[in-house]
């Protein structure tokens, strides 16, 4: 498992916070769920995933008032090829975030 992740969900239960996942591909959302109904809602965010973008993970969170962080793992189970491109479509979506948000 990718170090940054443990660190920053040891980091997160050190401070006693409920930590939630979700993950996209290579791409894990950690979320910091600070009441019952962020449990509830990411629940149903889970169950109802059929098709589903980082785009749409990042506006759901952020609609719900969600903080989130992302980690990007690289997963032996896929090829050289589509880790590439799952890095390449994270560092994309990352870079058009911090230029939507100025």
């Amino acid at each position: 498992m990718n170090i940054k992740y443990r660190l920053l969900c040891k980091r997160l239960r050190q401070e006693r916070k409920r930590v939630g996942v979700i993950q996209y591909y290579n791409v894990l959302f950690i979320m910091e769920l600070m009441t019952d109904k962020d449990i509830w809602c990411m629940e149903q965010l889970s169950n109802g995933i059929k098709r589903m973008y980082m785009k749409d993970i990042h506006e759901w969170c952020r609609l719900h008032s969600i903080e989130y962080q992302t980690v990007f793992v690289y997963r032996k189970e896929y090829s050289l090829v589509a880790n590439i491109w799952n890095a390449y479509s994270y560092l994309r979506w990352r870079v058009e975030n911090v230029w939507g948000q100025r």
